[in-house]
């Protein structure tokens, strides 16, 4: 024993062989089955989905692509979506929007196909993943033999799961596939990477891949966590000996966290998410209990999905209490799992470290339950249901044709769940009705009132807004956009005022406040129209639309009160963003004459007029301020 010991600590870096002593006599036969299933991957794929490429855009689609002016251009800027949007702080989403608006502008086809792609190889990578991991040395001998036939089960279970359809039809939620993409191949890679020859070139990949990760959304941080928990419970013996073993590896994948620090500090979602959202943790863990005990039913059981599950709520223990205990035991199966079953174990903490930073302490004030939070946790449920089929199946006669009969029918009506569940997207007010239905909240009421709205069912659409809103005070700010854009102005400049009192860190209170500027514009209330448009100069980024909006606004609000100066000056600014607008041209043009620059004035008119030269008032303007200068130059 003593002797076995010293060897061990002698070589402290050596790494395992990979996974080839089992299937190196099966090598052929394997390979050319794994080609066939992955086939098969990708057909089944491309026809659960089909029904939903026509999807229109929906929800947060409207503010990650349809007025997303980041994705328009390609600059720097495409990196740096809008604070509090989805795609902020989530630089390769965005330009993967860009990309998609590059190709097809706003033909909503383009984006569905960029997301099933995306699945259907997350499923692929799933597949490659499973067939490497079921094949090494810890794994029983029994389930190593049935390495290919079981990965595929995985993946396709997985992939054809209704569960995961919302990041497949909703647009915005490709962040969740972009980064379990990223996620895969960071495992693949780091697992090709022992015992292969090119042993450099698949660690660098599986770096790449996670710093890819990272700037895709910020579940990724657990990546190099699962890599080390990877490597501790299916390939070394301990944690211990695998940290020295890859212990330089590990360091060059938690260096990759210092991207998602340099994301998060830009504080891209501050107010939505985090600690200063709002939420405490603590009310935020206890929501989550309820949470996790309904995606572990819609894993098993997944009828009635919801797309958007409300905020937070203020609960107490006791209110969880049972929810909580049955959480807790789970935890402690897991913990025994790691000590005796390391590959159960490593199922179990795959589900809890990959749900950890979305449904722990963290809060995200906005959302305190989404359905593709699952996307990877729903990975670790279906392979152990799996296994323990195939574990099942070996007990009885004709176990692998009774195994695979069920996974093809379970296959079968988990797919029919999925197609009927993309019809469900065909329209966001049929959607949003779904959610109310299923899980009524007052954020359901409000999502509701938006679509009824969009619909042109204006009546309808108020009077459900008015009853979300002592419950949920967003509800005012759609509220009072809905009444301004009626021409209720009297009406919305109550709602919005009370929105902004309510909610004053949302950023809907930007837009919400230059509409109330422009109610009291309407209203001549110049005075109250420039304080409004002043807080809105100061809330937002000099370079975002929302400033250049206000900022002409307040131009127009200043030269209706005759200070010509400092109108000046707002169109000035206003007009570098903004130089095709001829009204502020005009108006800027006046203010110079009434200041006596007579000769800026005319080159103001001037370019009013060339812009709008069938106009015969800006004619006459330019035709008044000549004569201004000529009898100023007799003087």
């Amino acid at each position: 024993m003593a002797t076995r010991r010293a060897q061990r600590r002698a070589k402290p870096h050596a790494l395992p062989r990979g996974p080839s002593s089992t299937s190196a006599r099966t090598s052929a036969p394997a390979t050319s089955l794994g080609w066939w299933c992955a086939g098969f991957l990708l057909i089944a794929g491309a026809a659960i989905y089909s029904n939903s490429l026509s999807g229109p855009f929906i929800f947060d689609d409207s503010v990650s692509v349809v007025t997303n002016p980041s994705i328009r251009q390609w600059s720097t800027g495409v990196l740096f979506a809008g604070r509090e949007t989805p795609t902020a702080g989530r630089p390769l989403v965005n330009v993967s929007m860009a990309l998609n608006y590059a190709v097809g502008g706003l033909d909503v086809g383009g984006y569905h196909l960029w997301n099933l792609a995306l699945h259907v190889l997350c499923a692929l990578l799933l597949f490659a993943c499973a067939q490497l991991t079921l094949r090494w040395p810890r794994v029983p001998a029994w389930l190593r033999d049935q390495a290919t036939p079981v990965a595929f089960a995985i993946a396709l279970v997985w992939m054809v799961h209704p569960l995961n359809s919302e990041v497949v039809d909703y647009i915005t939620q490709r962040s969740e596939s972009m980064m379990a993409l990223a996620f895969l191949i960071t495992i693949y890679a780091s697992a090709r990477a022992l015992g292969s020859a090119h042993r450099g070139a698949w660690q660098g990949l599986a770096v790449a891949a996670c710093a890819a990760g990272m700037a895709c959304k910020e579940s990724m941080v657990t990546a190099p966590v699962a890599v080390v928990l990877y490597d501790a419970t299916m390939v070394f013996e301990s944690t211990g000996e695998a940290l020295r073993g890859r212990w330089r590896f590990y360091c060059t994948l938690a260096a990759t966290w210092v991207i998602l620090a340099g994301l998060l500090q830009a504080g891209a979602r501050i107010h939505s998410a985090g600690f200063s959202a709002g939420v405490s943790p603590w009310t935020y863990l206890l929501n989550q209990t309820i949470m996790l005990v309904r995606y572990l039913r819609l894993a098993v059981w997944p009828s009635g999905l919801v797309v958007n599950y409300g905020w937070p709520q203020p609960l107490v223990l006791v209110d969880v209490l049972p929810a909580a205990l049955l959480i807790v035991a789970l935890l402690a199966l897991t913990g025994v799992g790691l000590w005796r079953r390391p590959m159960l174990g490593f199922l179990g903490a795959w589900f809890f470290l990959t749900l950890a930073p979305t449904s722990s302490i963290l809060p995200i004030a906005t959302e305190v339950g989404a359905e593709r939070r699952m996307y990877l946790p729903l990975i670790a449920l279906v392979a152990l249901g799996l296994v323990g089929l195939a574990g099942l199946g070996r007990r009885i006669a004709r176990g692998r044709t009774v195994t695979m009969a069920l996974v093809a029918i379970l296959a079968t009506i988990l797919g029919a769940a999925t197609v009927a569940r993309n019809r469900e997207y065909a329209s966001g007010l049929g959607l949003a009705e779904t959610v109310l239905a299923r899980w009524p909240t007052p954020s359901a009421e409000s999502a509701v009132g938006q679509e009824l709205a969009l619909a042109g069912r204006h009546d309808e659409a108020i009077a459900r807004l008015r009853q979300a809103g002592p419950s949920f005070p967003r509800a005012y700010y759609h509220l009072g956009g809905e009444l301004f854009n009626q021409g209720r102005v009297d009406e919305a400049l109550p709602a919005l005022d009370q929105f902004v009192r309510l909610e004053p860190m949302l950023a809907e209170v930007v837009p919400a406040r230059t509409m109330m500027g422009r109610v009291f514009m309407l209203q001549k209330q110049w005075s109250n129209a420039e304080e409004q448009l002043q807080l809105v100069l100061s809330m937002s980024p000099a370079a975002s639309s929302e400033h250049t909006t206000a900022l002409g606004f307040l131009a127009d609000t200043l030269f209706e009160q005759q200070k010509f100066a400092a109108a000046q000056t707002a169109y000035a600014r206003y007009l570098q963003e903004r130089p095709d607008d001829v009204g502020a041209v005009t108006n800027q043009a006046v203010s110079l004459s009434a200041l006596g620059k007579l000769g800026e004035a005319v080159s103001a008119f001037r370019r009013a007029v060339e812009m709008n030269p069938r106009d015969p008032q800006l004619r006459r303007n330019l035709d008044i301020a000549l004569e201004e200068q000529a009898h100023a130059a007799k003087r």
